[in-house]
């Protein structure tokens, strides 16, 4: 095996020529493919490790929504303690938001003085709090007026009038999540059931875990726990179409990607025929010395593997480069409106690795088959006749 691996090599080596400039396409071919195909699954599994942490950041792990609004439900939760790290309880409203003839639909938040400020570090006593896209679109800043419009009201012989009241605006808040920066308002939850009375849209709790992870387990303990007086969600729920779409955008793409390693490994092809064609001789010399068919098969399967090897290893190699530069430099640059931050990082998923790494060997070893069958079919006679 060893002295075929080494023939394998040394007419890899002997190259020359325009066999030589095949080479070195065929071997470049294969590294960048390998690192088109890398670099795009870690942008992907960057963005996918970026927004679980955005995510888990700035929303609850889980919500408990209760079917009958009561809060002293809360004594249910108190057997997972151990796995809470804070918890409030919130109550949610739909409303519309006015400031001097702008207005805006917004969710409204209502919430005990200290569960605001302790998640969205800001004191609302009286008034309300915006978030910061919301307070950009409707220009107003902290100590302005806005009026709040509810879906409580009086019926009249001109129509249904809407119940509205004035707030001062005592705080923005940034969450880096759209729905809460955009189309939020947070305000004492007494305050909030004076104006928007029972037209509540959910009551409930939103837990943040000491282990985010462990959102699924908890969640499964919780429904136990509370029964039918409660529907719990965890993030992984309330996330799971997102996230699904993103996995399989990944793998259509990582597919699609691997095309072009297939392509790049016919030049690995074209090579060994061209060296076939060049060896033909050689070839039978070994034969008369007692080389086998398989032995000559081996030998050119052998250069394609060496030339795959030698590429994927380069393409590795070019790609943790290039992760390492698009992470320090910040490269891949996106709208922070849109993707909730302001760059994507690279990051390396050990699955993706051994695929590419894996696919891109077996890719080569597969386009040296056939010139590898054509080699060792060649007649001795023949070859020895014409010479």
């Amino acid at each position: 095996m060893r002295l075929l691996f080494n023939i394998a090599l040394r007419y890899l080596l002997s190259s020359k020529g325009s066999t030589l400039l095949v080479s070195l396409i065929a071997l470049c071919g294969v590294a960048l493919s390998v690192v088109a195909v890398l670099l795009t699954m870690g942008v992907f599994a960057g963005f996918q490790k970026a927004l679980k942490e955005k995510i888990l950041s700035s929303s609850p792990h889980i919500i408990v929504s209760l079917l009958n609004p009561q809060e002293e439900n809360s004594h249910n939760l108190l057997s997972f303690q151990r796995d809470i790290e804070r918890i409030y309880f919130v109550v949610l409203y739909q409303g519309l938001l006015s400031k001097e003839g702008k207005l805006s639909s917004v969710s409204v938040r209502g919430m005990k003085v200290r569960d605001i400020k302790d998640n969205y570090a800001v004191r609302v006593e009286e008034g309300v709090a915006l978030g910061a896209g919301l307070a950009d679109i409707m220009g107003v800043k902290v100590g302005d007026e806005v009026v709040l419009l509810s879906p409580m009201g009086i019926k009249t012989p001109f129509g249904f009038i809407p119940k509205a009241q004035s707030f001062k605006v005592e705080g923005v808040f940034q969450k880096g999540v759209f729905d809460q920066d955009y189309a939020t308002v947070i305000m004492r939850r007494e305050r909030a059931e004076e104006l928007f009375g029972n037209t509540y849209q959910v009551v409930g709790y939103e837990v943040y875990l000491k282990d985010p992870y462990k959102a699924q387990e908890v969640r499964s303990s919780m429904e136990k726990s509370l029964g039918y007086s409660a529907i719990v969600r965890s993030w992984i729920d309330l996330n799971k179409p997102l996230f699904n779409a993103l996995q399989l955008e990944k793998v259509g793409i990582f597919f699609v990607l691997l095309l072009m390693v297939l392509i790049a490994s016919f030049n690995i092809t074209s090579l060994l025929f061209m060296k076939v064609k060049e060896k033909t001789k050689d070839i039978a010399i070994l034969r008369t010395y007692g080389l086998k068919r398989g032995g000559v098969l081996l030998i050119f399967l052998l250069q394609g593997t060496i030339l795959g090897l030698t590429g994927t290893l380069l393409g590795l190699f070019l790609s943790l480069i290039g992760g390492y530069l698009i992470n320090t430099y910040k490269l891949v640059r996106v709208p922070a409106d849109v993707y909730l931050m302001d760059h994507i990082p690279v990051h390396f998923e050990t699955g993706d690795l051994i695929f590419t790494l894996v696919g891109a060997l077996l890719l080569s070893l597969l386009a040296g088959l056939l010139p590898a069958y054509k080699a060792s079919k060649e007649s001795i006679v023949r070859v020895l006749r014409n010479e």
